[in-house]
């Protein structure tokens, strides 16, 4: 009797060694990638139906393509899919009903996970709360956690998620920004805190390692590639990908700006992939693992970007769509307005602007603020004289920004527009960081020391400009939460407690400009004459 119960007891053990040993041989990976999609989703654009050079339709046939040779593909997408076009608009605040357009593209393509990004989460509660409950796969965003209730202390979302491919198990570890709140407003993100990667990714690799025992690591985390040996919260993906161990691909993003490393001298030889932005190239890691009595002698990797702008739509996947793509371009081509003369949105890069002036009275109208800062969000395009379409208003504001109200003295006023001109003249950073005024009357100097160059003369209406007084002042949200360090480095203002300072909140930017130019009927372009560059 004895004997027999060491015989089932070692044909238990031999199973359970047997199920945690990979079979000898080559075992190949072959991984995809998406990040920071930004509602392309369709392959088409609304106003005339023609192709788009890059979209999920021609995702889908290069992935279509690889899965007849290899049906054990891994597609993992890295985050900011909820924001960036009427799409995503559509359904995240019209169609509030429908499962969300997003989370049936990305059963379809078949993604073995999803990673939040910050603009997931400034899409609000009510919305990646219901897309996250639409997703057949994972949403992960390990390093954010409850802060409220029996939850308390727990990750908000997955943390990693377990996929068996090609005879390795993969663990998939995804965490989103953690200078998420640095940009947004506590009730977009309420019930939740975040760390850092630097605080809890290393641990969390390693718990995952110990316990689920995994063939094969991949972090993705939604960062940008920063510094490889400087630690960022915003922007580490480089450096998690040269310093933690124990991890095969790092995958980083948010910051649209496509890149590939190997980091081979590491125990663990480790992959970087960033494939950018809005589906331009598709990311693409391979490796070839050899295995001998159940361990893993050697290995190699491949990484690529794949260009998609001359790759074929795939037909079936807009015809799976052509539904909701028409549901789309129906409400995009709500004509909302007349324009009585074309102006130009590349023009504000250049100087004053009818594009800006638009902003002005947008924002001042709304908020009663005795002034106002604005910049461009775009650097081309022609707003077209005749019918102004829903299409159109995203062309003019592309994000989903909230309108704020602060106080700032006339001297930090001075010193905001100071550092924000002094970043314009050097072309220093995108065209959204160029922000101008509205409200008052002032002069630029280009010639003159960093510092030096701006000259207010009054308000808009003649009143003295006084640098001790207190001002209302409208911005975005984005500003108000200290984006793009306009409020701290220029305005030396402390952002650490936005709510100090912040007066009053509006409604979404692109929503006030809606009513205002459908009350209006017809817009009159006119080049705003209150400031002006000084050669």
């Amino acid at each position: 009797m004895m004997r027999n119960s060491l015989l089932s007891l070692l044909v238990i053990v031999a199973a359970m060694v047997g199920c945690n040993r990979v079979e000898d041989g080559e075992h190949t990976l072959d991984i995809y990638v998406t990040t920071d999609i930004h509602g392309y989703y369709f392959g088409k654009y609304y106003l005339d139906d023609c192709v788009k050079p890059h979209s999920l339709s021609k995702v889908s046939t290069v992935l279509k393509n690889a899965r007849q040779s290899d049906p054990d593909v891994i597609l993992i997408d890295n985050g900011d899919n909820l924001q960036g076009d009427n799409s995503a608009f559509y359904f995240n605040y019209v169609d509030t009903v429908s499962p969300h357009i997003f989370a049936r593209m990305a059963d379809y393509l078949d993604y073995d996970a999803i990673v939040v990004g910050n603009h997931d989460i400034e899409a609000g509660h009510a919305v990646y709360d219901r897309v996250r409950k639409d997703y057949r796969m994972p949403m992960l965003g390990a390093n954010a956690f409850h802060t409220e209730g029996p939850l308390a202390g727990k990750p908000y979302f997955d943390e990693y998620t377990i996929v068996y491919k090609n005879g390795l198990k993969v663990a998939i570890i995804g965490t989103t920004n953690a200078h998420v709140t640095n940009w947004i407003t506590e009730s977009l993100y309420s019930g939740m805190e975040f760390k850092t990667n630097e605080e809890m990714l290393q641990a969390l690799v390693n718990r995952v390692r110990a316990k689920e025992k995994p063939d094969f690591v991949i972090v993705s985390t939604h960062g940008g590639s920063g510094e490889e040996d400087m630690v960022s919260d915003e922007n580490d993906a480089l450096y998690q990908a040269k310093h933690l161990s124990g991890v095969d691909l790092v995958i980083g993003g948010h910051d649209h700006r496509p890149r590939l490393e190997s980091y081979k001298d590491k125990e663990t030889p480790t992959g970087y992939v960033d494939p950018g932005p809005r589906c331009n190239y598709l990311g693409h890691a391979r490796f070839t693992l050899a295995y001998e009595r159940g361990r893993r002698v050697s290995d190699t990797m491949s990484l690529e970007l794949i260009p998609l702008e001359k790759v074929v739509c795939d037909s079936e996947f807009d015809a799976a769509f052509d539904a909701d793509y028409r549901k789309v371009k129906e409400f995009t081509m709500r004509k909302i307005c007349k324009v009585s003369s074309p102006f130009s949105l590349a023009a504000a890069v250049d100087g004053p602007s009818a594009y800006m002036d638009l902003l002005y009275k947008v924002q001042l109208a709304a908020s009663n603020a005795d002034l106002t800062f604005a910049a461009p969000l775009t650097s081309s395009g022609v707003i077209n004289e005749g019918d102004l379409v829903y299409n159109d208003l995203t062309r003019i504001y592309p994000f989903e920004n909230k309108l704020y109200v602060i106080g700032l003295t006339g001297e930090q006023i001075k010193s905001y527009l100071e550092y924000s001109y002094d970043r314009w003249i050097n072309r220093d950073g995108p065209v959204y960081s160029y922000d101008s005024a509205g409200g008052i009357k002032y002069k630029v100097h280009k010639k003159r020391p960093a510092g030096n160059r701006v000259e207010i003369e009054s308000l808009a209406d003649g009143t003295p400009f006084d640098p001790a007084k207190t001002y209302s002042v409208a911005l975005t949200s984005y500003r108000a939460m200290g984006g793009d360090g306009m409020l701290s480095n220029g305005a030396g203002l402390d952002v650490s407690d936005p709510e100090s300072y912040i007066i009053a909140k509006y409604g979404d930017i692109r929503d006030l400009l809606y009513d205002r130019l459908t009350g209006l009927g017809t817009l009159e372009p006119v080049v705003c004459d209150n400031w002006k560059f000084i050669e």
